[in-house]
């Protein structure tokens, strides 16, 4: 689910696209939901495969604990068609996108969370959770080796900032940063930061 914020600047960037002679078409998710067993699995098993010294163990955040305990305990079968499903979904992720120069999606689903909102019931079970609400969307590119940048063009009501994240056509990274710098020149972020800077607090 989208903050309404994030909606609104992502149906703005695709108007800049549009205002910039861009053909902006609405798609399916390339990746689609169902994909997201399979990376947890992925990913659980990833960081139980980190070596770390059994005696500083303890010494690992709850939720890397966590994702490490739950990778050891997944069978290497169940590993393993669960790395051939994410295979299957990047590359069918791909072929749906294949006929765009890139495609558009918010680089977080939710404005900027406060400190401890992750983690504020202590259970890391429930931070993964949040954490996949937070940003669902970047992830899951790092399974298609398209290259993706994330452009903080828009900001919230509160000051926050809203990015949104162009991904390319695999092997363009070419054409995807001369996209990123067209869109910086037409919608500058260089001198945009957060007002206590100039405060004149330390």
């Amino acid at each position: 689910e989208l903050d309404p914020q994030v909606h609104a600047a992502w149906e703005r960037t695709s108007e800049l696209l549009a205002g910039l002679g861009h053909d902006v078409e609405d798609i399916d998710a390339p990746i689609p939901p169902e994909a997201v067993p399979a990376f947890e699995t992925v990913w659980a098993v990833s960081a139980a495969t980190i070596p770390i010294d059994p005696a500083r163990e303890g010494e690992l955040r709850p939720l890397t604990r966590h994702l490490r305990e739950r990778g050891r305990a997944i069978a290497a079968p169940a590993f393993a068609d669960a790395l051939g499903a994410l295979n299957v979904h990047a590359r069918r992720g791909m072929a749906a996108s294949a006929h765009l120069d890139a495609v558009l999606v918010p680089t977080l689903a939710l404005l900027p969370q406060p400190i401890g909102w992750f983690t504020q019931d202590d259970d890391p079970a429930a931070d993964f959770e949040r954490q996949k609400r937070f940003t669902p969307f970047t992830a899951m590119y790092n399974t298609t080796g398209q290259p993706a940048v994330s452009l903080p063009l828009h900001m919230s009501v509160e000051g926050l900032p809203i990015g949104m994240m162009l991904v390319g056509r695999r092997g363009d990274d070419a054409g995807l940063l001369a996209l990123a710098a067209q869109v910086e020149a037409a919608a500058p972020w260089h001198d945009r930061h957060p007002e206590i800077w100039t405060s004149g607090h330390p």
